[in-house]
C-alpha cells in the first residue's frame, strides 16, 4: 500500500463532513498572523481523532475521512491566501511540493479561489518538487551572508531573526 492517498484516490470517493470539518478548522493557530509554520507535531492523527470526538463524527469511513481531511488542507491554504490577493488585479499563484500531485486538493483551492490562475513553480523554471531543497539552500546562503529577516508581527521591538543554523560535528 501507499503511505499517502496517491492521486486523491481514497479522498475523491469520500463525501466531506461538513460537522468535522467545522472541528478541524476551530484551531486557534489558523487564526494567527503569517508568517507561521507547523507539522504533525500540531496535525496528527491525535488532532483528528479530537475533532472527530467535538463533531460526533467517529463512525465515518475511511474515504470521507479523506475528503474531509483533503478539504480541511484546501480550505486552510486559501485562508492564508486571501488576505494577500489583490481584489483589483488577476492574481497568479505558484504552487510546489506534494500537493501539486493531489488534484482534488488543487480543484478545491481553484473552486475557492475562482478568478486565480495556479500554476506550478514549473511556470518559473523551478522545478514543483524541489522545494524544501532550494528552500534549505536559500536559508543556508542567507545564513552564511549574515542576512537576517524581520517580519511584520504587531510586536514592538520584535528582531530581526536568522532563518537558518550552522551545526558544526562533534
Amino acid at each position: 500500500g501507499e503511505y499517502y492517498d496517491k492521486d486523491a484516490a481514497v479522498a475523491k470517493n469520500g463525501t466531506v463532513n461538513e460537522p468535522l470539518l467545522a472541528a478541524l478548522l476551530d484551531n486557534e493557530f489558523l487564526q494567527q498572523p503569517l508568517p507561521k509554520t507547523t507539522g504533525p507535531e500540531l496535525f496528527n492523527l491525535a488532532y483528528l481523532q479530537s475533532a472527530q470526538l467535538r463533531s460526533g463524527a467517529t463512525e465515518l469511513d475511511l474515504e470521507d475521512i479523506m475528503a474531509t481531511l483533503n478539504q480541511f488542507t484546501a480550505r486552510t491554504i486559501v485562508q492564508a491566501i486571501q488576505p494577500l490577493l489583490n481584489s483589483t488585479t488577476q492574481s497568479k499563484i505558484f504552487i510546489s511540493g506534494g500537493g501539486i500531485h493531489n488534484p482534488l486538493l488543487i480543484q478545491s483551492i481553484q473552486r475557492e479561489l475562482p478568478g486565480v490562475e495556479i500554476l506550478t513553480t514549473e511556470a518559473k523554471g523551478i522545478n514543483p518538487d524541489a522545494k524544501e531543497a532550494i528552500l534549505f539552500a536559500i536559508l543556508a546562503n542567507e545564513t552564511v551572508a549574515g542576512n537576517a529577516e524581520s517580519f511584520p508581527s504587531g510586536l514592538d521591538n520584535f528582531p530581526a531573526i536568522n532563518m537558518g543554523k550552522v551545526s558544526f560535528p562533534g
